[in-house]
C-alpha cells in the first residue's frame, strides 16, 4: 500500500516509462496538483495512479494515458524566416559617363563629428575622475560571508534562507515555516523522516549565539480546542528538544502554541489537516 503522506512539495513525478511529467505543488484531496505547465495551468494526477513514493513519485501510467500534454516545442522552431535575397548595397556609379557630383559639405560634417567626439570624451573623463573621488571617500559595501560551519547550505532550503536573514538587516520578528516537519494526529512525536532539516537549522542558530527564537506548534481542528492548544505547545517543545540535542542552547528557545488557529489549509480533508499539524520558527533577536 502506497503511503501518500510521504508526498512532499517540489518532488519530481515520473510516469511508468520513467519520464518526468511534472513537480508536486500540493496535495488536493485525492489528487496531486502539479506546478503550472507551459499553458499556465496546474495539471492534476489521481493518487490512485501512484505506485511508489521514494525521493520521487512514481505513476502507473504513461504521460499520454494520464492525458498530460508533452513539453512545449523548442524555442525558435516557428520563428520567421530571414529574406533569402537581401537588397544589394546602394552604389553611386557615374551615370552616362558623367562624374559623380562632389559633396563639399562632407569635410565640415566630419570635422564637426570629430569635435563632438572630443567634447564627449573630455566630459567622460571628468565624470570618471569624480566617481573615483567618491569611491575613495565612501567605504565599499561589506560582502556578507557565511558564518555557518561545515558543508555549504543548499539554496532554496529553510536553513539557507534563515542564514541569509540572520546575516542581514531585515526587521524582526521574522517567521519561518518548518516545511518538512508535520505530525501524526494527536501526537507530538517527531517523525524520523522529518528531522533531516534540523541538522542544518541547528548549525545556523549555533552560528549566531546572541539570537533568540520561539518555536510555535499547531494542531488541526479535530478534537477539543484546549487539548489542541496543549498539543501545539508539546509539538513546539519536541522541536526545541531536537535542536538542543544538535547543540542549540534550549534557553535561547521558547515554546509557544497556535493551537488550531491560523490553519494553513482546509481542515475538511486529510491532506489539509496534515498541513495544519505543523511548527514555525520565529526569530526574535539576532
Amino acid at each position: 500500500m502506497v503511503d501518500h503522506s510521504r508526498i512532499r512539495e517540489h518532488m519530481q513525478v515520473l510516469d511508468s516509462a520513467g519520464e518526468r511529467v511534472g513537480t508536486v505543488d500540493a496535495l488536493d484531496g485525492g489528487r496531486i496538483k502539479l506546478t503550472k505547465d507551459a499553458s499556465g495551468k496546474h495539471p492534476y494526477v489521481d493518487l490512485s495512479d501512484v505506485t511508489r513514493v521514494d525521493d520521487q513519485v512514481h505513476l502507473a501510467k504513461t504521460r499520454a494515458a494520464l492525458g498530460l500534454a508533452a513539453g512545449a516545442a523548442a524555442s525558435g522552431a516557428t520563428g520567421e524566416a530571414k529574406p533569402a535575397n537581401p537588397l544589394p548595397p546602394i552604389r553611386n556609379p557615374a551615370v552616362d559617363g558623367a562624374r559623380p557630383r562632389r559633396n563639399y559639405m562632407l569635410p565640415w560634417v566630419l570635422a564637426g563629428l570629430a569635435l563632438l567626439a572630443l567634447i564627449i570624451a573630455l566630459s567622460q573623463c571628468d565624470r570618471d575622475d569624480g566617481t573615483a573621488h567618491r569611491t575613495a571617500d565612501s567605504a565599499a559595501p561589506a560582502v556578507v560571508t557565511p558564518r555557518v560551519a561545515g558543508a555549504p547550505l543548499i539554496p532554496g532550503t529553510l536553513a539557507y534562507d534563515l542564514n541569509r536573514f540572520m546575516s542581514g538587516t531585515d526587521g524582526l520578528p521574522r517567521t519561518f515555516a518548518f516545511g518538512e516537519i508535520n505530525f501524526d494526529p494527536g501526537t507530538a512525536n517527531l517523525r524520523t523522516d522529518d528531522v533531516g532539516d534540523l541538522n542544518d537549522i541547528a548549525r545556523v542558530l549555533a552560528a549566531y549565539p546572541d539570537s533568540r527564537a520561539a518555536i510555535v506548534g499547531y494542531a488541526d481542528a479535530r478534537g477539543d480546542s484546549r487539548f489542541n492548544r496543549d498539543l501545539g505547545t508539546n509539538r513546539a517543545r519536541a522541536v526545541i528538544a531536537a535542536l538542543a540535542a544538535r547543540g542549540v542552547p534550549a534557553e535561547r528557545l521558547e515554546a509557544r502554541s497556535g493551537g488550531e488557529d491560523n490553519p494553513e489549509a482546509s481542515n475538511a480533508t486529510p491532506a489539509g489537516r496534515f498541513e495544519n499539524r505543523r511548527t514555525e520558527l520565529v526569530i526574535l533577536e539576532r
